[in-house]
């Protein structure tokens, strides 16, 4: 193996590790997104509901 074939295997590797952790980026952003909105719905929930003193 080459010097060149080393470099191109290691770019290969690279651009396809650039690729998975934009997959996972996106992923995060949704799950991010997801809570958010489910934590907003549970406290607007949570206001309109009647709280009884304890």
């Amino acid at each position: 193996m080459t010097q060149e074939e080393k470099l191109d295997t290691l770019m290969e590797a690279v651009a396809s590790l650039k690729t998975q952790l934009d997959k996972q980026d996106e992923q995060l952003d949704y799950i991010v997104k997801r809570l958010n909105h489910m934590r907003e719905k549970a406290h607007a929930e949570r206001e309109t509901k009647t709280a009884w003193p304890k």
